[in-house]
């Protein structure tokens, strides 16, 4: 189960400086004190023994060693604006694409790396009822902006 969501567009971009405190960002979300925040997560007996964020697998994101990495753990690809010779991105972000089908925590992601989004970045997606909504970052800040359509 979950709802299904499709990206509309984006312009998401975060330069190269900003990568490392980024990355710590998104691995921090992998500690133990933002259990409280992880929707998923595995019981035994009863008693809950495991805690995730929807979709993560949070094995990878404790040992995201890229930003790139990092993102990837959300199902979420980033590109720089030369081609990918390397496994790792050697120029500033320049694109984002959503890689997954249902949504999931990826807001709380997006929070812990506003601050060094770049201003004006944005993602637009589409919900399966026909929602439209976009996370947009703005003076460190990511927000979640609904649409009204009208013909």
């Amino acid at each position: 189960m979950g709802y299904n969501m499709r990206q509309r567009g984006s312009n998401f971009r975060i330069k190269k400086e900003n990568f490392d405190v980024a990355l710590k960002a998104i691995v921090e979300l992998a500690d133990d004190k933002n259990k409280h925040q992880m929707s998923g997560g595995s019981w035994q007996g009863g008693k809950q023994t495991g805690w995730h964020y929807a979709w993560v697998n949070m094995s990878d994101l404790a040992s995201a060693k890229t930003i790139k990495d990092a993102i990837g753990v959300w199902r979420w690809e980033v590109f720089s604006a030369e081609p990918e010779i390397s496994r790792e991105i050697e120029e500033d972000i320049v694109d984002i694409y959503f890689v997954g089908d249902k949504i999931g925590q990826e807001n709380l992601m997006f929070e812990a790396i506003a601050p060094f989004v770049e201003d004006g970045s944005y993602i637009e997606m589409a919900g399966e009822d026909g929602a439209i909504w976009r996370w947009v970052f703005a003076r460190g800040e990511c927000n979640d902006c609904g649409a009204t359509v009208t013909f």
